[in-house]
């Protein structure tokens, strides 16, 4: 397993470890041979979930291969309709959906492409490209209004299960005519991801359709789902008979992010979306980010599941949009909230362990649906902040396999890295010494081991901001900056 290195916190190391420890306990073998052993959220429940299942490929892939949630995709693909259609949930064994036709957030592409940046596993992309792609148009056939945006059937598709978003469960799996911001922004991200896989593979006829689709989507959410008046992003309602009879549904929701990673917000929505994140009577809560405005009707400071509830795969997706979006300060101060939380709450011997979901504002769980507390021992995509977080924004590691780079931004003083990665075929181990004691400006003394030749580019953050990019040979190497 790779062994994070982070002197400034040696708890969230604890957490780290913990996180591995539940993880490698929540694996199950499922009866039917058919079925690859897999990572389950909900041990013991018998069901597979799409978005779960996504999201904990994002933070297996740094397990050395040890555990992956590559296996559930591949449980799930197996399950794929000849017309492309993929359920959110199924009954693990029989392979039967378990909730009727309903979709769940398609984000395959986005971590399978993740995946690969970290693994380089080209062969990987070449077989489950038909597979997403057939996925893809299925959603666009099946699941657009007439204005073009997307619907998912009900709020508990959307993954939030009780947020007010619309009606639920809605009649006939209609979506009770709203066009759902995060789904758009969903298969906008999908897009851009498909023309990447596309690219690397060789599909070269493929990438300006993903692209044309990407585009076409960036301008029909800002068309209908951006309130200049607010500065803000919105699930609107539609008659479908009318494409341009529509409204604002008026909850401010976390949902409205995904506009950020996906692309559809510019540089100054994406500003506007900042304040609104910064704002402590919206989703600057003692524990960022609400899944819901503190300032709605309908908001709970202890959270009671998506009314306010902070949600690992949430924060996970609004971090990596700021960092890619130049905002690298603020996704690192909510990665150092979020964790630091979970480590208050993990060393608290009233709750112990790792939740599903945490309160915004109170150092605990979330409580659910009923008042009850969430689940326990979830992981499950919660460890998406102890492991993913930690070494993506605390640490400051990126990784491109394509270009066999390895993107280090070192922000703390002490002594922080990363040994035993297995990236592109390496095994690598790099770590940061620190800067010269009383020195804030001073030389940072870096110390690299590879068994294979990697570039490496390092970006030192503090008051004299320098960076250094280099080709190393295997071996071991150390270099000052």
């Amino acid at each position: 397993m790779p062994r994070p290195i982070y002197d400034a916190n040696p708890e969230w190391i604890r957490l780290y470890e913990l996180a591995w420890k539940i993880a490698f306990k929540n694996v199950e073998v499922p009866e039917n041979p058919e079925w690859l052993p897999q990572m389950s959220c909900i041990t013991g429940s018998g069901k597979i979930w799409q978005w779960d299942s996504c999201f904990m490929t994002l933070f297996s892939r740094y397990s050395n291969g040890t555990v992956s949630a590559l296996n559930n995709l591949d449980n799930l693909y197996r399950l794929q309709r000849a017309d492309g259609y993929i359920s959110m949930t199924y009954v693990v064994n029989t392979g039967l959906e378990a909730y009727g036709e309903r979709v769940n957030p398609p984000i395959y592409a986005w971590v399978e492409f993740e995946h690969y940046k970290y693994t380089g596993d080209r062969d990987r992309l070449a077989r489950i490209y038909p597979i997403l792609k057939k996925y893809f148009m299925w959603l666009k056939c099946n699941r657009r209004r007439v204005n073009g945006l997307y619907y998912f059937e009900d709020t508990g598709s959307t993954g939030m299960d009780n947020s007010p978003r619309s009606g639920y469960p809605a009649s006939n799996l209609s979506g009770s005519d709203v066009c759902f911001i995060d789904l758009s922004c969903q298969q906008q991200l999908s897009a851009r991801n498909l023309a990447a896989i596309a690219e690397a593979i060789g599909e070269t006829k493929d990438i300006v359709l993903f692209n044309a689709e990407a585009d076409e989507l960036s301008r029909l959410i800002n068309h209908y789902c951006w309130s200049e008046r607010t500065g803000f992003y919105y699930d609107c309602f539609t008659r479908c008979s009318n494409a341009e009879r529509h409204n604002f549904l008026s909850c401010k929701t976390a949902a409205a992010f995904w506009t950020i990673i996906s692309g559809a917000a510019n540089e100054d929505q994406r500003r506007s979306l900042v304040k609104h994140l910064l704002d402590p009577d919206e989703f600057c809560t003692l524990h960022p980010v609400p899944s819901l405005s503190s300032g709605d009707p309908n908001y709970s400071p202890s959270g009671s599941y998506w009314l306010g509830g902070v949600w690992a795969p949430i924060n996970y997706m609004i971090i990596r949009g700021l960092s890619e979006n130049k905002y690298q300060d603020l996704a690192r101060e909510i990665a150092v909230k979020h964790l630091s939380a979970m480590s208050s709450i993990m060393q608290n011997p009233m709750y112990g362990g790792i939740w599903e979901a945490y309160a915004p504002e109170y150092i605990r769980p979330s409580t659910d649906k009923d008042g009850c507390n969430v689940r326990d021992n979830f992981v499950g995509w919660s460890g998406l902040g102890p492991i993913a977080m930690l070494i993506e924004t605390i640490i400051g590691l990126s990784f491109d396999a394509a270009s066999n780079t390895i993107s280090w931004r070192i922000t703390d003083s002490g002594r922080s890295g990363l040994e035993n990665i297995c990236f592109n075929g390496k095994r690598i181990s790099l770590v940061c010494e620190g800067l010269k004691e009383g020195e804030p400006g001073g030389e940072a003394r870096v110390r690299i081991e590879s068994d294979g030749k990697i570039n490496l580019r390092i970006v030192i953050c503090n008051a004299a901001s320098r960076m250094a990019s280099v080709t190393l040979d295997a071996g071991r190497h150390e270099l000052t900056v």
